[in-house]
This record gives C-alpha cells, sequence and structure tokens, in this order.
C-alpha cells in the first residue's frame, strides 16, 4: 500500500488462480490499433467510433483513448501503434458482456478498413494506486 491513495483490491491466492477465485477482480482490456490514415479527420473519427460503441458500458469503471507519444524514442517505447484504448471493468463478467454485446460487434463492422493492425492485452489487476472506485 502506498499512502491512502491505494485502492485494496480482494487478495490474491497466486499467479495461477481458479475461475472462481479471479471473478470478482478488476479486468484490464487495453487494445492498441494501427490506423490505416493518420489524417486529422480519419483519427479523430476513429476516436468518436470508439466512444460511441465501445465506451458506457454496464460495469465499466474507466474507459480512456490516447494516441501514441511519437516525441519518446526510448529503447524500451512501442511504436507500432497509433491508438491505444483502455478499459477497466468491474470483473471478467462485466468484460464477456461488453465482448459479446452489439455494440462491439458494430464498432468491428463500422471499422473495418480504418485499422492495418491491433493487439489486444488482457489483465487482471492486482494493485492499483489511483483511480479506480
Amino acid at each position: 500500500m502506498i499512502g491512502d491513495r491505494s485502492l485494496r483490491l480482494p487478495a490474491s491466492g497466486g499467479f495461477m488462480e481458479k475461475e472462481t477465485d479471479i471473478s470478482c477482480k478488476y479486468f484490464a482490456h487495453m487494445v492498441f490499433f494501427q490506423l490505416l490514415d493518420l489524417s486529422d479527420p480519419a483519427v479523430d473519427a476513429f476516436l468518436d467510433y470508439c466512444v460511441r460503441y465501445l465506451s458506457g458500458h454496464d460495469g465499466q469503471v474507466h474507459f480512456s483513448l490516447g494516441l501514441r507519444a511519437v516525441n519518446i524514442h526510448r529503447d524500451v517505447s512501442d511504436s507500432s501503434f497509433d491508438v491505444a484504448m483502455h478499459i477497466v471493468f468491474k470483473n471478467r463478467g462485466k468484460y464477456d458482456d461488453y465482448a459479446a454485446s452489439q455494440q462491439h460487434a458494430d464498432f468491428i463492422t463500422d471499422t473495418a478498413g480504418m485499422s492495418t493492425g491491433r493487439r489486444v492485452s488482457d489483465s487482471y489487476i492486482e494493485r492499483a494506486v489511483v483511480g479506480l472506485p
């Protein structure tokens, strides 16, 4: 714990856990998109689609979009994406509902051809310092 800003999450039972143990943990879904067209109007349209279809789902406790920091040139910095989407859900079940939703399917259909690739990183949150309810 770091000061009084820390959030106490459900206790961990070890690195590999049973599904029942993780059902109450926050679930982070990060997606990194490579866009075909990097013009301002095209990027703005893509961000608008993300907000329209992917935000506001039941169980989301955080939703944000970011553009890659193109002025950072460290050896460890990943430069293979243009847009980063960060979503945190109350638990894995809320994420599963989101992933199966019509809005999610509509996003995939309506943005077809806008991105040349995407990478997804999913994780269970073990520690958080600020930002989650």
